[in-house]
């Protein structure tokens, strides 16, 4: 950024600053939380309506209630297979045994014996931490979100991976997708389709197929053209070329992209559980509203062996071919006899689970959840007894420093003084399209009646993306420049990108309570290790020649990373900190539901309020208008700065 665009800022900062102390507490538009605006009225008398007419509306009655009736009986088949019992039976159809072996079969034919063996040992650890049924509810409704995502998602991915035109007009909706926090669309999915599993998967795909595009789309545009070229020479037809040429090259891609699709249904269903998912979410969110930490921790441990069953179960498959030296007869012979005979064992195990009751539903003898609910509650108040000084005063140094004198800043402005900054920040960062756009949706906010309310959620946001990026910066300079700290903190990174927040959610309740900093430290811990990999990325991308000149000239370890590859990373560390502000901003809104307030309160009350149900929905819309305005001057900023 040049210099003059530093002091602009700068000054419009102080000035900002200022005025804001003069004009302290007038025009803030605050009003009560169960009061209702024109605006709010009016969505939430369109709520009722739609509510009320859902068995007379034509659309309804052909469109909307068709969709959830067969996404419901594709879920609810899934759950009469394995989780729930079947119709005239006290059983499912298949019991845990014969799940353990049908998930060891699978696994161990599309990857190898170690990944089988992980996979049954993360099983048997949710049966015995108490939650076999509500990890088998997971896994159906995951399964199903991700078969209806793959549907979708791959066929659109494709073409947008051979056509221009289609990738430019999908990229507003996935950039949208992308942005949008996931309580947002909760709520008006709920009220078209009613809460329940078939809301919670249409929510899901929605949070899912996204990403099955993009990868999809990436792997084929990547593809090395001459084997493209050629074939298309050789008169291939175009469905020809893909069928046989291009998606085999880029099979190892899609798998990953299948991974990710999967890690991202699961992440969601966890969060679903608010709109009436089954599964593992429900006991997650029993234990928020109870401040049940121990409870919540052994529901949290059940989602991460979840977590880890499916990411490296589906990771092993697009890591399989270790060889380009094709097998020989032997062992193709070798590998259809071992999965014949696990084939055979797996078959055993569904018929024993179908025969004997211990096999079916999962023995009380061996489940130890009280144990370590009771071994986490004791942990926890030792902490809070012992630590209470480290704790509290974390939480009151962020508070006091930080937190209560932005909030005052940004709540108790007048809106126009706040509004005319956003549009000068805007301006300066990313030109003056993006500070015409950056005006007009802050305006719609102020229209909405929820100012008050958006200032709240953006300090928290604020103040969450400035500690993410504190952590993150050093974390990912340290990342980008040792391949040993890359190796060690790998597998926390890959576990908080596919961890729900939820999980981060319930320990840090317990430690800090119901408070704004809760919410904020959950985020922090959510984005960090995003912030990470793409700094880390960054780093590592600059030239080696840049790095050894300036080595050559004398410079230090510290004058290299702050002059030379902190500088060349700079679009990296743009486009980290707006991821980091996105994550952060999510977060902060499942806040609202331990104290956070703003507009993730909002959103909740209106969930549980049929009278504030409008005021939910357009609290909704709020928090989407904050993350659009942040992303596109990000994004511009990035734009502008390479």
């Amino acid at each position: 950024m040049p210099v003059r665009k530093s002091y602009v800022l700068l000054g419009s900062v102080v000035v900002w600053i200022f005025l804001a102390r003069i004009l302290n507490g007038r025009h803030t538009l605050q009003i009560a939380t169960y009061e209702n605006t024109f605006f709010t009225s009016f969505v939430g008398e369109r709520a009722l309506s739609i509510r009320g007419n859902r068995t007379e509306s034509t659309a309804f009655i052909y469109f909307f209630n068709p969709i959830r009736g067969v996404i419901d009986g594709f879920v609810q088949a899934i759950r009469d297979l394995i989780a729930v019992p079947a119709p005239n039976s006290v059983i499912p159809i298949i019991g845990w045994l014969g799940v353990i072996g049908i998930v060891a079969f699978v696994v161990f034919a599309t990857s190898q014996w170690r990944t089988a063996l992980l996979s049954v040992s993360l099983l048997l650890g949710c049966g015995v931490l108490g939650m076999w049924q509500f990890t088998m509810d997971s896994i159906a409704l995951t399964l199903a979100a991700v078969l209806l995502s793959l549907a979708f998602g791959l066929p659109l991915g494709i073409w947008a991976g051979l056509s221009d035109r289609a990738l430019r007009v999908m990229t507003p909706f996935l950039d949208l997708a992308q942005i949008l926090p996931t309580l947002v669309y909760m709520a008006p999915i709920a009220l078209v389709f009613m809460i329940g599993a078939a809301s919670a998967t249409i929510a899901t795909m929605i949070y899912a197929i996204p990403i099955c595009i993009r990868i999809t789309s990436h792997a084929i545009r990547t593809l090395n053209p001459a084997p493209v070229e050629a074939s298309l020479s050789m008169g291939s037809t175009s469905s020809q070329t893909l069928r046989k040429v291009q998606m085999p090259m880029a099979k190892q891609m899609i798998v990953l992209g299948i991974n990710q699709t999967v890690m991202a249904a699961l992440s969601f269903v966890v969060i679903a559980a608010l709109i009436g998912a089954p599964g593992l979410g429900n006991p997650v969110i029993s234990a928020l509203i109870i401040r049940n930490v121990g409870q919540g921790f052994v529901a949290g441990i059940a989602v991460v062996f979840l977590a880890i069953l499916m990411d490296r179960s589906t990771s092993a498959a697009a890591k399989r071919q270790e060889t380009f030296i094709p097998p020989s007869a032997q062992d193709i012979k070798r590998k259809r006899l071992t999965l014949l005979i696990t084939g055979i064992l797996a078959i055993v195990t569904v018929f024993i689970s179908r025969t004997v009751l211990w096999a079916a539903i999962w023995p009380k003898e061996f489940m130890v959840a009280r144990q370590v609910q009771e071994i986490t509650n004791d942990v926890t108040a030792w902490i809070l007894e012992n630590l209470f000084i480290f704790t509290n005063g974390l939480k009151d140094l962020i508070s006091y420093s930080i937190l209560n004198p932005l909030e005052t800043i940004l709540s108790q402005s007048p809106w126009y003084l706040t509004v005319s900054m956003i549009i000068c920040l805007a301006v300066v960062i990313g030109g003056v399209r993006t500070g015409i756009l950056a005006g007009v949706l802050a305006m719609c906010i102020v229209v909405s009646g929820l100012w008050f309310e958006s200032m709240l959620t953006l300090t928290q946001t604020i103040v969450g993306t400035l500690l993410t990026m504190i952590f993150g910066m050093a974390l990912g300079i340290w990342v980008g420049r040792s391949d040993r700290a890359a190796r060690s903190l790998r597998p926390f990174l890959d576990a908080g990108q596919t961890l729900p927040a939820f999980v981060y959610l319930v320990p840090i309740l317990g430690l800090f309570g119901p408070t704004r900093f809760t919410a904020i430290l959950t985020g922090v811990i959510y984005a960090t290790p995003v912030v990470v990999k793409l700094v880390s990325e960054g780093i590592r991308s600059v030239p080696t020649t840049l790095i050894e000149a300036a080595t050559a000239a004398g410079s230090t370890t510290r004058q290299i990373i702050m002059k030379v590859q902190l500088p060349a990373a700079k679009k990296t560390i743009v486009l980290a900190t707006n991821q980091g502000l996105i994550y952060v901003l999510a977060v902060v809104v499942i806040g609202g539901f331990v104290g956070g307030g703003g507009l993730g309160y909002l959103v909740i009350v209106g969930n549980s309020k049929p009278e504030l149900q409008g005021k939910g929905l357009i609290a909704g819309a709020c928090i989407l208008l904050l993350g659009v305005i942040f992303d596109r001057i990000m994004q511009a900023g990035a734009r502008r700065s390479s």
